[in-house]
């Protein structure tokens, strides 16, 4: 159940901006500065910004300066992306690197406005063994590398330039992953092109779904994903072989979910048709608008996927600690060397420094706690020993002063 009001109101502001619709007034009062901290999180602020224009309830003007901002963000990316993108195909296609891309072009031309584009990259899927080669064809135009969270890797150039690189391990499940590799083995749609191409309308919509479902599944799943699959859904469902397809996504194992994702997406965005099992998609929509942290217990029952994962990330964490214990147990030779300087000369006694090292610690252990918990007590014990004898000397004064009568 979503809990707040601005989570459902920002998802009737963003289906009224994709049907090109005026948008409702809200009902409630709104938390602008949540509402574009929401927005933000899901990367849909710059779409919002369309969607409270002719607003007629008093917005912050700081708060609409910062979707303004967003909007500003978005008019410029989609400009420099189309021209790059048209450049790395063509690099790509004279390295003859077997690859596809997802034309950020196409996605781009189907937005009611070219700037509500939600896209950020541009996305080309290879081999595993295509990753190094892909980096040193960007490296020569300028590209570097940039550290993200984001599954694949993430090559930057200035004024705001971004491609993504995946390969199969973009996916948890090994279905998804087998699905990925064979995608690699079609021939590129475009006759021009023997290497790199977009991929045909029904293995776009499938490699979207598990991309969907994948990161449902991981508690990633984001609405600027979802409203780029569903511009692409609105454009092109009249055109998808739809028996091809629910077989692919049996065999994928994930038919189930894709209906109820994709009857949510409906629900949102497209007809508003009345569905059954109102708590299902009720806590599906917490569990996308929280990324995962509301929801959970009715979704895992949905996709046995997520388990799946999060089994997979508790068996990591436990493997990581593992690795940690025994880095700290067994240092490496230079670190040690910080320590014993002797073991430059011979590095075959390594691991009787390591013993040495535990022994001091431990025996540096065992003394601090005598000293913090048995001392105190000796310390006591003798304080009170000295007290009573004090008592006892005091009390034999006392007799020997007396002087009898």
């Amino acid at each position: 159940m979503i809990k707040g009001y601005e989570e459902r109101y920002l998802l009737i502001l963003l289906s009224a901006v994709m049907n090109q619709k005026t948008s409702p007034e809200p009902i409630r009062l709104i938390d602008w500065e949540k509402m574009f901290r929401l927005a933000d999180y899901h990367g849909v602020a710059h779409a919002v910004h369309y969607g409270i224009l002719g607003l007629d309830q008093e917005v912050p003007q700081a708060v609409r300066q910062q979707f303004f901002d967003k909007y500003l963000e978005s008019v410029y990316r989609v400009e420099r992306l189309q021209k790059s993108e048209k450049q790395i195909v063509a690099l790509m296609e004279h390295e003859k690197i077997n690859s596809f891309y997802l034309s950020y072009s196409d996605i781009v031309k189907n937005y009611p406005i070219e700037e509500m584009c939600c896209r950020d990259s541009i996305e080309i899927g290879s081999s595993k063994k295509s990753t190094r080669v892909i980096w040193e064809i960007l490296r020569k135009v300028d590209f570097e590398n940039r550290k993200t969270d984001e599954l694949g890797t993430v090559y930057y150039r200035i004024p705001g330039i971004r491609v993504l690189n995946f390969d199969h391990t973009l996916f948890f499940s090994a279905s998804m992953r087998r699905f990925f590799k064979n995608l690699l083995k079609l021939s590129p749609i475009e006759n021009e092109k023997n290497h790199i191409g977009e991929l045909p309308l029904d293995e776009r919509y499938l490699f979207y779904m598990c991309r969907l479902t994948d990161s449902y599944a991981r508690g990633n799943i984001s609405l600027s994903q979802i409203m780029d699959f569903w511009i692409f859904y609105k454009t092109y469902a009249e055109s998808f072989h739809w028996p091809y397809i629910y077989g692919r996504l049996k065999k994928l194992k994930i038919a189930d979910f894709a209906e109820r994702l994709e009857h949510l997406i409906l629900r949102w965005f497209g007809t508003g048709a009345v569905i059954e099992n109102v708590e299902i998609y009720e806590a599906m929509e917490s569990y996308i608008l929280s990324k995962g942290t509301e929801g959970r217990e009715v979704s895992s029952k949905l996709l046995p996927l997520i388990k799946s994962v999060a089994d997979c990330y508790a068996r990591n964490r436990r493997l990581e600690e593992v690795k940690k214990m025994i880095s700290w147990l067994f240092p490496d030779r230079r670190y040690m060397e910080t320590i014993y300087p002797f073991l430059g000369k011979s590095g075959i006694l390594l691991p009787l420094f390591w013993v040495l090292r535990l022994w001091r610690y431990l025996s540096r252990l065992c003394m601090n706690r005598i000293r913090n918990k048995i001392n105190p007590k000796l310390k006591g014990l003798f304080k009170k020993n000295r007290k009573t004898s004090n008592e006892s000397v005091e009390e034999e004064s006392k007799e020997t002063a007396e002087i009898p009568k």
